[in-house]
């Protein structure tokens, strides 16, 4: 890959996975990645393969509500599970994988925020040029 095609990020935290913006191929890296982060059931909907920034706002949805998901389960399963009568270690390592997957969720969230925010940019900028 030349040194064109893959620069290093504009910002700290950009998705390894995604090109710098305005390089050769940068919004298909996206597009690519960013169906990464939903259930493969959404790739039925025609809609998101010819609009990236539907695809980023329905990626956008789909990290809030595991978040939100993942914030319930956090607050409830001790209680939940306890009640059950499961054992409190397993309960703990429950947890475990929360924090875990909170923290890389949070951090795809960002990244699709800039991924999200160059789309729009891009967009604009091409509907100047044509102005």
């Amino acid at each position: 890959m030349s040194d064109e095609r893959r620069r290093a990020p504009v910002t700290r935290g950009w998705p390894d996975a995604v090109r710098t913006p305005g390089t050769d191929g940068w919004e298909e890296t996206a597009v690519r990645w960013m169906w990464g982060l939903l259930p493969a059931a959404w790739e039925q909907y025609d809609v998101f393969h010819h609009q990236p920034l539907l695809l980023a706002r329905q990626a956008d949805l789909h990290l809030r509500a595991e978040i939100a998901g993942l914030r319930h389960g956090w607050s409830t399963t001790r209680r939940d599970l306890a009640d059950a009568g499961m054992d409190p270690r397993t309960v703990d390592r429950l947890l475990e994988v929360y924090t875990v997957e909170g923290q890389r969720l949070r951090e795809a969230d960002l990244q699709l925020q800039m991924v999200t925010d160059a789309l729009v940019r891009g967009i604009r900028e091409r509907m100047h040029r044509h102005a």
